[in-house]
């Protein structure tokens, strides 16, 4: 789940029936939380229901606590009080609904003697957005002999940090997608029998012959078609060239000498 910066969760002072939270109560919850012993649960509305199904199951888990004190203004009088900070582990649903406006505020379930103890421990977190509707009634996991108290409603900003960029697995990732591009997009049915144990030789003259007779192969095949018709054409030729040797030259033409009427020959000129 994604974790928040802290933010404010608590002020000492004023709760919504009317009772007051003491300053020590939010100081032992900041030195007394631990998540191993009790993790207080975020609920919507202080309703922690049977079902996981929401909008009343569990938005997420208090990670840690700690105590500032804040500077508020009251009645126009400013006045330095101990805030209650809490870093929470949130899941997905509640940062939807941070993000959609929904649930802007949160209140805390403050049980003021835990386990028996004599000191306040923070059992639970709730987000809500009617801080005048929070009751007031104990949820089952509390003694019932004190009920849990319900503090004022703070708005709340969840800013969650962002995780760190890991560059190994960056650069693992990178490798690996160019090493499935250059790979055979389908691999044979049969797989070849593994190479005998510990045979890491490699033998770079078989390697060599093995690469130049696939080359000679192909150059083969791709050039058939052109050597095929160079070899007709050349017989073509040779069959010509035969039949023009064997056939007779022809006569050189010779023009008759003119005779006159009378039969005698005449001179041409």
């Amino acid at each position: 789940m994604a974790k928040s910066k802290f933010f404010r969760v608590a002020v000492e002072g004023a709760t919504v029936d009317g009772r007051v939270i003491q300053r020590e109560w939010l100081e032992q919850c900041a030195a007394g939380y631990n998540p191993a012993t009790y993790a207080a649960r975020i609920n919507c509305e202080h309703i922690a229901g049977y079902s996981p199904d929401k909008p009343f199951n569990a938005y997420g888990t208090v990670a840690s606590l700690k105590t500032e004190e804040v500077t508020l203004s009251i009645n126009g009088e400013n006045k330095v009080l101990l805030g209650l900070y809490a870093e929470i582990e949130a899941n997905d649903q509640l940062i939807a609904i941070n993000k959609a406006g929904q649930k802007l505020f949160t209140s805390c379930e403050i049980h003021p003697d835990f386990a028996g103890e004599g000191k306040a421990y923070l059992v639970g977190l709730a987000v809500t957005d009617q801080p005048a509707s929070l009751g007031t009634e104990p949820l089952k996991f509390a003694a019932q002999s004190r009920p849990n108290l319900f503090t004022t409603a703070h708005e709340t900003q969840i800013d969650i940090l962002s995780a760190p960029i890991d560059s190994d697995a960056i650069g693992k990732s990178i490798g690996e997608s160019i090493m499935a591009f250059f790979k055979k997009k389908e691999e044979p049915a049969t797989p070849p029998p593994p190479p005998p144990a510990n045979d890491n030789s490699f033998d770079a003259q078989a390697f060599a012959t093995a690469f130049g007779d696939s080359v000679a192969k192909q150059i083969a095949a791709a050039t058939k078609p052109a050597n095929d018709a160079v070899a007709a054409i050349q017989s073509d030729m040779t069959a010509l060239r035969a039949q023009l040797a064997g056939s007779p030259q022809p006569q050189t033409f010779h023009r008759p000498p003119a005779s006159g009427g009378a039969g005698a020959i005449v001179t041409d000129c």
